[in-house]
């Protein structure tokens, strides 16, 4: 065999060979290096050795020849230069890089001195993206064209340890034609082979060469099947409209819906960008409660818009919005459970920030009717200011108004809410102390007074409204945070341990029977906010009285990457907080133990607990358990999950008890196969969703199939079994069963606009 790189003579197949186009350092290296240099009107070459005859006006040149033109740069053995027709003839180890990045290898070429226009033998092309094609013949024309016969194509890598080995697959065409202005490559007569098995014929096709990032036209069909749907298929187009806006539509056609439309659209300006897409179509709607409403236009429009104004103001907007809860699941296009649209506008400078918004949702749950507050506005603030500056430490002020309306009529009292107007403002001070002997003190303390005027006020025993509510809250605050890192190093790793205990000074706070509640409906207490000075989400609600917090972190970190660390805490308030419900484990003097493990030994172990014990009888109020082993040929896995979730619509709180099992096995250098079945044990039991994916992901093809289950059951949305399949060829495309199959595929694969 030739070293990998040449191009030889043609095999006896009359078939020129794929294991021949290399990378190789003889043929494209380009060091100049020759004795002698001319110049010939706009062309320079240089070689060992150089001749011209003024009488036949023929240069001929020896031994590493270069010959630079434009941006053309043209190496062989030898090269005969005729001035009287301007013809260059290249021979041996010929390698011709090209302005577009491609270097062609052959043994011998006729070239005109522009290099437009060629005659090539046995020719090998290299593409930047290392994909490559060999020919038995080419021809160049216009510098635009190049035209190859009995032509293959292939984006695979050669084998290094096995250079005979056929590629994975290769494109074999009578001819292949490459148009470097349109940057299009079309093929004839042409048959795809997969390790050297004809597999698929087509008499004509065509496709964008390697260096398109974009190219207006079909992408490729997606058909798949649905039990909402049926059978359907999506036929993208992609509009390349300028190099900063394109837009992609997309209309589908299903049996049980007809014609749905969508269409995405992006543009960047100098200081913005702009995205939107959103679809519509008219069909049957059944509401998530069973009741047929008939024929119906439904659709969805999500966007956003960012504009920088100046160096410290930016704006945009978020926009979702659903014309009914079962259109996203219906066409698998989001599981979103909640829409969230904003109007912005922000500020930064130096420490300091603002933010001014408006807010509106949409919920998407199915049974919820809720009635869902609009924001208009929610103004916030943050200024520091620099450190040691005041008293030794930093001051802050923090401040916020909240407006918010609803429309509760229709609704019952369970589903109503207030129009709450709201000010919050805020001003703190920290400072952190370092002893000499590792003692670390953090102490702080803060002053805040909150203002609210709301309607229809529903009072916490669900019974009573309060048409209208004022009233003035303010609360004081110090908090002392000590903190004793103590560290050794051993023999091979190193260990830290870390005792904590936090004081907090302040007033009782009892929430009266008026407080409107729109940011501290539920508190999920935690290892993350132990010592928090306020453990209730949002503003609405402080924690007052005097307590204790503590805790202890434990961890060893080996040399070789191994890793355990321990955290457990709890509080204790001398005031029994009558603010937190009974299952938020802060209803009483003594806080619930929480904590987390994570113990990591070794690559093929991985276990991470997070955990609330009750404080009597140590039984579990939240977890969330994952662990992984194994390596990567079997690697295995579970994650449970158990906590208490608040219902919003009921104001009791529901023991939520979830498993999943997964395993993935790396089983083969490009294979990988994958499975998982999630399993609820409350509040309802049962199976929830299965999945099973196997992929195959190589530098030039990628194949995946993925079957999902899916068992959660809803009045307007059919449970089932789905099937994705995609097959991916680099730099020609591929075909996609299922736009929302999960499998991903690497970028340069995605046959979609970049």
């Amino acid at each position: 065999m030739p070293p990998v790189g040449y191009i030889g003579p043609v095999p006896r197949k009359e078939e020129a060979s794929l294991k021949s186009v290399e990378e190789n350092n003889t043929s494209s290296t380009f060091e100049p290096s020759a004795e002698s240099k001319s110049h010939i009107g706009k062309t320079l070459i240089s070689a060992r050795r150089m001749h011209s005859d003024s009488e036949t006006g023929i240069v001929t040149a020896e031994g590493q020849v270069e010959v630079v033109y434009n941006d053309y740069l043209l190496h062989a053995d030898k090269i005969t230069y005729d001035q009287n027709t301007g013809v260059v003839v290249a021979d041996g180890h010929v390698a011709l890089l090209t302005p577009s990045g491609e270097v062609e290898f052959s043994n011998h070429q006729e070239i005109t001195s522009d290099m437009k226009q060629a005659i090539i033998q046995n020719i090998g092309i290299l593409y930047p993206d290392n994909s490559r094609m060999t020919a038995q013949s080419a021809q160049r024309y216009d510098g635009r064209y190049t035209l190859a016969k009995r032509a293959l194509y292939t984006a695979c890598n050669v084998c290094r340890e096995n250079p005979d080995q056929e590629p994975l697959w290769q494109l074999k065409a009578n001819t292949i034609t490459h148009d470097n202005v349109r940057h299009k490559v079309y093929y004839r007569d042409t048959t795809i082979d997969f390790a050297g098995v004809p597999v698929a014929y087509t008499p004509y096709m065509s496709a964008p060469d390697p260096s398109v990032k974009r190219l207006q036209g079909f992408l490729t069909p997606v058909p798949g099947f649905s039990p909402n749907i049926g059978n359907n298929i999506r036929m993208p187009y992609y509009f390349d409209i300028s190099p900063d806006k394109d837009a992609t539509l997309t209309p589908t056609f299903s049996t049980e819906d007809g014609a749905q439309v969508a269409v995405q659209y992006r543009e960047r300006f100098k200081d913005s960008n702009l995205k939107f897409e959103g679809s519509v179509t008219q069909t049957e709607l059944i509401s998530d409660t069973g009741v047929a409403k008939g024929q119906q236009w439904r659709g969805h429009i999500f966007g956003n818009f960012a504009t920088d104004i100046d160096n410290i103001w930016r704006a945009g907007s978020d926009i979702q919005f659903v014309s009914d809860k079962s259109y996203l699941p219906r066409y698998a296009l989001s599981s979103l459970d909640q829409t969230t649209s904003r109007i912005y506008a922000e500020g930064f400078k130096g420490r300091d920030y603002i933010n001014i918004s408006s807010y509106y949702f949409q919920d998407l749950r199915a049974g919820s009717d809720v009635a869902e507050p609009a924001v208009l506005p929610s103004i916030s603030f943050s200024v520091l200011g620099d450190p040691g500056k005041t008293w030794g430490g930093r001051w802050s002020l923090d401040g916020n108004m909240l407006v918010t309306s609803r429309n509760n009529s229709g609704k019952t009292l369970v589903q109503q809410g207030p129009n709450t107007r709201r000010m919050s403002l805020n001003t703190g001070w920290q400072r952190q102390l370092i002893s000499d002997t590792g003692l670390v003190t953090t102490l702080s303390g803060l002053m805040r007074t909150d203002s609210f005027w709301a309607e229809n006020v529903i009072a916490t025993n669900k019974t009573d409204v309060y048409d209208e509510a004022a009233f003035t809250r303010a609360f004081g605050q110090a908090n002392a945070v000590l903190r004793y890192p103590m560290g050794r190093s051993g023999d091979g790793y190193q260990h830290l341990l870390e005792p904590i205990v936090g004081l907090t000074a302040a007033p009782n706070v009892r929430t009266i029977a008026k407080q409107p509640l729109e940011d501290s409906l539920d508190v999920e207490f935690d290892e993350t906010n132990l010592f928090s000075s306020n453990r209730f989400t949002g503003s609405d609600l402080v924690e007052g009285g005097n307590r204790v917090t503590y805790g202890l972190r434990n961890a060893i970190t080996a040399d070789n990457g191994a890793h355990i660390e321990l955290f457990n805490g709890a509080s204790y308030n001398f005031t029994v907080n009558h603010n937190f419900s009974d299952m938020s484990g802060l209803a009483s003097h003594k806080s619930d133990y929480v904590g987390r493990i994570d113990f990591s030994p070794a690559d093929w172990l991985r276990v991470n607990y997070g955990y609330r014990l009750a404080k009597d009888d140590l039984s579990p109020q939240r977890q969330d358990a994952l662990i992984s082993f194994g390596a990567p040929i079997f690697r295995p896995s579970m994650r449970y999950i158990q906590a208490y979730q608040l219902d919003t619509t009921t104001n009791t709180y529901n023991q939520v008890r979830q498993a999943t099992l997964g395993l993935t096995s790396k089983f083969a250098k490009y294979w990988t196969i994958s499975g998982s079945h999630t399993q609820a044990f409350d509040p309802q039991p049962g199976p929830r969703s299965s999945g099973l994916a196997l992929l195959y992901n190589d530098e030039c093809f990628a194949f995946g199939i993925n079957a999902t289950h899916d068992q959660t059951n809803r009045a307007d949305i059919s449970s089932g079994t789905s099937i994705a399949f995609h097959f991916y060829l680099k730099n020609l495309g591929g075909l996609r069963t299922d736009a929302g199959s999960g499998i991903a595929f690497p970028k340069e694969f995605r046959q979609t606009a970049p």
